[in-house]
């Protein structure tokens, strides 16, 4: 039974990744790519090429992931599904969408790279800039990470289930394998994995922390994934997608 209800965590947590990956950078960039009057040449787990540049289009990416995550925050707070599947979902698509977009701003302020540092680029002064991006993804990455705790402890209760230290990492575990998967067949290289595909999924490290507080605060806390053939079948369905197809990436 306990390994179902793994296998079920597993999938619903690949299945909120892949949703994460999706909103970032086909509907986030590729979006603003063709409402900008651009053409999208091609489209990875972890690149999207445009005919065109812009900031709108880079920061685009990392806006449709926070557009995503307060979709599915306000889903739980003013409709929480019955299922508890679905809630865990929910849950971690917030935070895999808010940890990974709002962490954007540090990475990007810190190592001078990624989407954000397109953004920026050429206003003055530069460090100061840098030093902007880091101070507001600290607090709102903190925020976020306040968030996740009170979702997962208002969503779930006392019960048979996963202490949420051991939800939280098997779900960091899922979304990391799955990210790194894909960039094996990355067409920019091998290196990507290091440098793109790992990092979004490891950005939500904080999840894991969350579960730790939460587990010290509510010690009876549990959170359950009740086995799902159905949840499986789609973490499997994102997953061979995810890998097999925006792995090597889809050229237009």
């Amino acid at each position: 039974m306990k390994i179902a209800s793994t296998f079920t965590l597993l999938a619903v947590a690949v299945t909120a990744f892949f949703v994460a990956d999706v909103a970032h950078e086909g509907l986030g960039h590729g979006g603003m790519c063709l409402a900008s009057g651009g053409r999208m040449l091609s489209l990875s787990t972890t690149y999207e090429a445009c005919s065109i540049r812009s900031r709108a289009i880079d920061g685009a990416g990392p806006g449709m992931g926070l557009v995503v995550a307060l979709v599915a925050w306000m889903w739980l707070r003013l409709a929480p599904p019955r299922s508890q599947n679905l809630r865990a979902f929910l849950c971690l698509l917030f935070a895999f969408t808010a940890f990974w977009n709002v962490g954007y701003l540090i990475y990007s302020g810190l190592l001078d790279r990624g989407d954000l540092k397109f953004v920026v680029a050429g206003l003055e002064p530069a460090i100061a800039w840098r030093v902007v991006l880091v101070v507001f993804g600290v607090i709102f990455y903190a925020a976020a990470m306040r968030v996740v705790g009170a979702s997962l402890a208002r969503n779930f209760s006392d019960g048979d289930g996963w202490r949420p230290q051991n939800f939280a990492l098997i779900a960091l575990l899922g979304a990391s394998v799955l990210a790194a998967a894909g960039g094996v067949f990355d067409p920019r290289g091998p290196g990507i994995i290091l440098s793109d595909a790992l990092p979004s999924a490891l950005g939500s490290a904080g999840l894991v922390w969350v579960g730790f507080v939460l587990h010290r605060r509510l010690p009876a806390l549990r959170i359950a994934t009740p086995t799902s053939p159905a949840w499986i079948v789609a973490g499997l369905v994102c997953a061979t997608f995810f890998v097999a197809v925006l792995g090597p990436g889809l050229r237009f």
